[in-house]
């Protein structure tokens, strides 16, 4: 994985939640970054989550439910040294998609299909999220930011879970979460080219062509 995003939301029950945060401070103490770090905060208690965790000056932070840019801001200072990604998982914060990646202290957008789906009593499958994913990234690529597609819940459905990474990649996502290990290795591939020497040999053609365009 390119990156690692540890939950403190949805993952930790209410009455863990302190203590959870302790865990994530004693791991990344120790941690050696091999890869960037993310946190996911909880939108009722990211403050007090935010000022622990900021001494870790490496860490990102993933904003749930993010609708608009103000409820968030009281931790703008923080969030200026620390990349923020905003996870959208509502129609409110679809509607507002385009004020969200017009902010600068924003570096990427990612969708939350489960929630999102479950608020509006939608179907969560890729062909009936064609309308919202299209904004995400369209919105996202004109403002110069990456955009994340929602995670496959299809573990054990390899041709459902194929479907809907290729999906993704096809609508121009930069990549798309995921929950479990066996994910991986698909999604790195539908999202890069497996084939350097193919790409080797499109340039040497194109080179010896000397035209303009040129078709393989």
């Amino acid at each position: 994985a390119d990156i690692v995003i540890i939950d403190l939301e949805d993952s930790i029950s209410a009455d863990d939640k302190d203590n959870a945060l302790e865990r994530i401070c004693g791991f990344l103490e120790k941690y050696h970054q091999e890869k960037p770090i993310f946190v996911r905060l909880n939108s009722n208690r990211y403050i007090k989550e935010a000022e622990r965790l900021k001494k870790f000056g490496k860490l990102g932070f993933m904003l749930p439910k993010f609708e608009k840019p103000e409820s968030y801001e009281k931790c703008l200072e923080i969030w200026e040294n620390h990349p923020v990604i905003a996870l959208i998982e509502t129609p409110s914060g679809i509607v507002n998609v385009e004020k969200i990646v017009s902010c600068n202290w924003i570096v990427a957008v990612a969708f939350g299909a489960e929630d999102y789906t479950a608020s509006v009593g939608m179907k969560n499958h890729p062909d009936m999220l064609l309308y919202q994913k299209s904004m995400l990234v369209t919105y996202a690529k004109a403002n110069s930011k990456k955009v994340f597609d929602t995670p496959s819940f299809s573990i054990g459905d390899d041709d459902t879970f194929r479907y809907d990474v290729d999906s993704s990649a096809a609508l121009g996502f930069d990549g798309k979460m995921l929950i479990h290990p066996k994910q991986i290795e698909y999604i790195n591939n539908a999202f890069s080219c497996s084939d350097p020497e193919y790409l080797r040999k499109i340039v040497e053609e194109y080179e010896r062509s000397g035209k303009a365009v040129l078709v393989l």
